[in-house]
């Protein structure tokens, strides 16, 4: 993804743009970038508040931090399908030390935390985005990379694997909507002062 973002990037910003992989709670950077742009990530890291100081150690006086990720209920309803899932004898051993990977965080927690990194005009709303698919092949080629990654890490490849995948969708067929995704952005922004 670095090595796109630069190909892409450069030619249109030469030296303007500079482009670092890292992590996000122990970025390498103080007082570096003018702006901080993320979309589908920053669920994937439970400590919002150490996140949110590295961001803002990151930028410049005057920069600003614009993202969207998932936000309170995001897939609560795809999720409780996965769960109908996991607790079927066949998988319930793999899941029982199951801890979910990620933070959906409301508008307000949100705020709060962006303003105790010391974020200024720090705003954040939520907005459904229901994702629906024709098709149960169609559904199943979306969340196995997308959603279904962390659950399935913890079986075996092969047809323990594959009959959890066909769960999945035969319980999301049998859904009103069927094969549909129920997503919930959160949408934020702030300002270093």
């Amino acid at each position: 993804m670095v090595r796109l973002a630069h190909q892409h990037l450069a030619p249109r910003f030469g030296g303007r743009v500079r482009v670092a992989c890292a992590d996000l709670l122990a970025l390498p950077v103080v007082g570096w970038a003018d702006r901080v742009f993320s979309t589908a990530t920053f669920h994937w890291v439970p400590d919002h508040e150490c996140l949110f100081r590295g961001l803002f150690g990151a930028l410049r006086p005057g920069g600003r931090l614009v993202a969207q990720c998932g936000g309170a209920g995001n897939l609560d309803r795809t999720h409780e399908i996965i769960r109908r899932v996991m607790a079927r004898p066949r998988f319930a051993p793999a899941f029982s030390t199951w801890t979910d990977p990620w933070e959906f965080a409301t508008p307000r927690t949100t705020v709060a935390r962006l303003r105790a990194a010391g974020f200024v005009e720090a705003e954040a709303s939520l907005e459904e985005a229901p994702t629906p698919f024709a098709t149960a092949r169609a559904f199943t080629d979306f969340v196995v990379p997308v959603v279904l990654r962390p659950f399935l890490a913890r079986l075996p490849d092969g047809p323990v694997r594959q009959a959890f995948i066909e769960g999945v969708a035969e319980e999301a067929g049998r859904a009103t909507p069927a094969y549909h995704l129920d997503y919930v952005r959160l949408n934020l922004q702030a300002r270093r002062p």
